[in-house]
């Protein structure tokens, strides 16, 4: 029997029956609404999105390395169906998958629209290819029905009713993943989405529903939603992620240069186990809020080059941050063993006077990589002896005026990263 028959009759049996379980070869939500791997891993989600179907890549193959280098064990993959097609969504979940990341394929076209639009999205998942292809990538992949979907009108009777059915047809049409649904009001609504995740779970013949808020709440709210976000799972036994986010900025604060309280958000979700995924890379330039460009996480969707503090800080700086939370599950791997992706060399100040000190932190991603060490190297120009690399090589003195390159390498797979200091 043809695989995906094959699958289509299992999930008929179920549907039959009635019987309740997640399918045991696919990532699945537990009764406390913790997110598993096929193998029975704890899967926290950290991760990006990325606008590929808009860039100059939209098969990732220049933009997929770069955030792999984050460590990052899931990426969202915006999707446009009047644009993009299913061959080249294939390849890029196919791509993803290769380097270790959750995929997470998406419909935009329903953004803060309902009805007709949605249910655009909802037929974009009718097709024979992306069923076929997405249940043969099934042990990796999560299929978010449709972004934002709908404004703040949306009432909670419809929403139950919509995605009810949404979700009915994915299950007839063959698919066993999880499916991700995002909360409506452009994704913020996160009191109506704990108010229906419960009875929409408990329809899904698979139980297996991950909801989705997008955190670009306004500074006076965003902590206590994030409370809400986190506590899902034991109030109400449902499986949340923030889809976007922890958000650095929203529309209406444009202008604003304070950003909203990320760092605290990362610090909470790392605390309560929440998965999260940041808007949005960079590899394609957002085009709102360009006053501080906080929706772009990397220049050019270039790993290291960040334009702005909170990148810095999401990617590597903070101790929530990707390269230090994120953990790829073993069974991602034929033999078992994590293998780094990413290495990353900070210096606290690029710029230093003769005397003057700087602080060296160095990172290799994922957190949980079975090698991680690594080495440095010094290289300098315009002089010999302009810095000196001390204290376990934490430290980096200025000596005389010149330039420096510091390069970490790291073991496993030579993965580089270099960082330049200039002393005047």
């Amino acid at each position: 029997m043809h695989p995906l028959l094959r699958t289509a009759a299992a999930l008929l049996t179920v549907l039959a029956t009635g019987a309740v379980r997640s399918a045991p070869d696919t990532i699945h939500v537990d009764p406390r609404g913790q997110i598993y791997t096929a193998a029975g891993e704890r899967l926290v989600m950290r991760g990006l999105n990325e606008m590929f179907v808009w860039s100059n890549d939209p098969l990732g193959k220049t933009l997929i390395p770069q955030i792999d280098q984050t460590g990052a064990n899931s990426l969202r993959l915006v999707w446009d169906h009047k644009k993009g097609s299913s061959a080249d969504l294939l390849k890029l979940i196919e791509a993803t998958i290769a380097r270790k990341m959750v995929a997470i394929p998406e419909c935009h076209n329903a953004t803060g629209k309902w009805g007709e639009a949605l249910q655009g999205c909802v037929n974009f998942w009718n097709d024979p290819a992306l069923i076929a292809g997405i249940q043969a990538q099934r042990r990796w992949t999560i299929l978010n029905i449709a972004n934002e979907a709908g404004d703040r009108t949306v009432t909670d009777e419809d929403f139950l009713a919509t995605y009810d059915q949404a979700v009915a047809s994915l299950r007839r049409w063959g698919y066993t993943v999880p499916i991700m649904i995002d909360a409506a009001g452009w994704g913020q609504n996160i009191d109506q989405l704990l108010r229906v995740a419960p009875a929409l779970l408990q329809r899904d013949p698979l139980r297996n529903l991950i909801f989705s808020a997008h955190s670009y709440w306004p500074a006076d709210k965003a902590l206590d939603n994030y409370r809400k976000v986190v506590e899902a799972g034991r109030q109400h036994g449902v499986a949340v992620v923030v889809g976007e986010g922890p958000s650095v900025t929203r529309m209406g604060q444009c202008a604003d240069p304070k950003p909203l309280p990320y760092l605290e958000a990362m610090l909470m979700l790392q605390e309560h186990g929440v998965g999260w995924l940041n808007w949005s890379w960079g590899g394609m330039p957002n085009g709102d809020c360009n006053d501080f460009r906080y929706f772009d996480i990397a220049e050019g969707g270039v790993f290291g080059k960040w334009p702005h503090e909170p990148g810095a800080q999401i990617v590597a700086l903070s101790p929530h941050g990707l390269m230090q939370t994120s953990v790829r599950p073993a069974s991602f791997y034929a033999d078992g063993v994590v293998r780094a992706s990413g290495v990353y060399v900070h210096l606290a100040k690029s710029v230093l006077k003769v005397g003057e000190a700087t602080a060296v932190t160095t990172l290799v991603a994922p957190t949980n990589a079975a090698n991680k060490r690594f080495s440095l190297k010094l290289d300098e120009w315009e002089g010999k002896g302009v810095v000196r690399l001390d204290a376990g090589e934490r430290q980096l003195t200025a000596l005389k005026r010149g330039k420096a390159r510091l390069t970490a390498t790291s073991q496993d797979g030579g993965l580089v990263f270099s960082a330049e200091v200039e002393v005047k």
